[in-house]
């Protein structure tokens, strides 16, 4: 069974979760976790230890979770346009803001605290698949660049956040998920 960790202010039922369930169908999962830190790594826990979890597919702060998850459950993962530093880089969004589905949520403070709980200072390269497009408009592709130097890598020129026609990669990515952990 494959885990989809979704990013900072998306559901569930992103537009990327949506491509990946029309595709992988009843092979996939789309986790619903907290946007609270400490919450949503217990919550993707429970569901990798429940749902028999093999591999994981995540975007943006999603990926950042899914470092810290495949570290811990030696999981192979594929990680879209991934947040690095969230602890950093959420924090413009400090305040009221609201989900794609329309929920409203309040980032604070003490959510990037908890961010930096997870942090990953040694990585098995081998069970990392990373795609980047240098447009992406949110993150800068070079720092997970060379975060993550030495993964499995696809990067591409301009494109966006949402990694532009990642549908492209769905048979390589599971490929990719279905070999076997070093």
């Amino acid at each position: 069974m494959i885990l989809y960790i979704h990013g900072f202010r998306t559901t569930n039922n992103s537009y990327k979760s949506q491509l990946l369930k029309a595709h992988y169908g009843d092979k996939l999962i789309a986790s619903n976790h907290s946007f609270v830190p400490q919450q949503a790594i217990k919550d993707l826990e429970k569901i990798i230890e429940e749902q028999n979890i093999t591999g994981i597919i995540s975007s943006s702060l999603g990926g950042y979770y899914a470092t810290y998850l495949s570290q811990k459950y030696n999981l192979k993962t594929v990680l879209i346009n991934p947040s690095v530093k969230p602890y950093a880089t959420t924090k413009k969004y400090l305040g009221e803001n609201t989900k794609d589905n329309g929920e409203p949520f309040v980032w604070k403070a003490k959510h990037l605290k908890m961010l930096e709980a997870f942090k990953v200072e040694k990585l098995n390269l081998n069970n990392f698949f990373l795609f980047l497009q240098t447009g992406d408009e949110v993150l800068d592709y070079r720092v997970a660049q060379s975060f993550y130097n030495g993964a499995k890598l696809v990067i591409e020129e301009n494109g966006n956040h949402r990694f532009k026609g990642f549908e492209r990669f769905f048979d390589e990515v599971l490929l990719f998920l279905n070999s076997k952990n070093s």
